[in-house]
């Protein structure tokens, strides 16, 4: 009969937690530091880069050349009223995906929104899609944008709609249970890009997360200013 090895001794079980602690807090680090390192921001020797990717400078833009065409919709507004994509044409139109209840990335989002207003005005239109139907209605999405600039327009969200255009702006998201809150309570972890729209409707830049309001009025800028 073969012998089943004796189980770790107390200290043996003490070294290989040691062990195993210090590996994770390696790990853990070597993460930590490529976050800084490479999110929007990260690198101020860089004029406003938002990050290094394959050793040049990457300032959070992604131009989009050609551009893309993208699908038209309709949603409501805050105000309640049926709002197509389409009826935006005429000058760009920055927009992005996120939730009322989103603890960082939205506000954040929304904040820099502002800024850009302050630089561009009303030279394009800024948009706000939820991704939570079932908790942002109309009245409660024009509350929250009100809190940052009321020319935001925001727009509910619907699950067939989202599921028809997500190939075109690569748009994922998923409820999440919320740590620490009541059953039901839910978290949404989502694609945290904006998307800017030329006159015409077509995808030309996507702004990624944490890209500065001046960087993206620049890129715009430029793009008015092009014959």
């Amino acid at each position: 009969m073969t012998e089943n090895p004796s189980p770790p001794t107390p200290s043996r079980q003490n070294r290989l937690m040691l062990l195993g602690t210090l590996l994770m807090g390696i790990v853990g680090t070597w993460v930590i530091v490529f976050i800084l390192t490479n999110r929007p921001g990260a690198n101020p020797d860089n004029s406003g880069s938002a990050a290094i990717i394959e050793g040049q400078p990457f300032d959070g833009v992604q131009p989009i050349d050609p551009p893309r065409a993208v699908q038209d919709f309709t949603l409501l507004n805050q105000a309640g009223e049926p709002t197509a994509l389409s009826s935006f044409r005429g000058k760009p139109t920055i927009l992005f995906f996120g939730f009322t209840n989103c603890p960082d990335v939205c506000p954040l989002t929304l904040v820099e929104y502002a800024k850009l207003r302050q630089i561009l005005g009303d030279q394009i239109h800024y948009l706000f899609i939820s991704v939570d139907p079932q908790q942002d209605t109309a009245p409660v999405i024009a509350g929250f944008l009100a809190r940052f600039d009321p020319a935001i327009v925001g727009l509910v969200g619907d699950f067939a709609v989202f599921e028809q255009i997500k190939a075109d702006y690569g748009l994922e998201f998923v409820q999440l249970p919320k740590q620490d809150g009541a059953p039901g309570e839910y978290t949404i972890s989502h694609t945290p890009n904006a998307f800017l729209l030329d006159a015409e409707g077509r995808m030309v830049a996507e702004y990624y997360y944490g890209t500065e309001a001046q960087v993206i009025a620049d890129d715009i800028r430029g793009r008015l200013a092009a014959p």
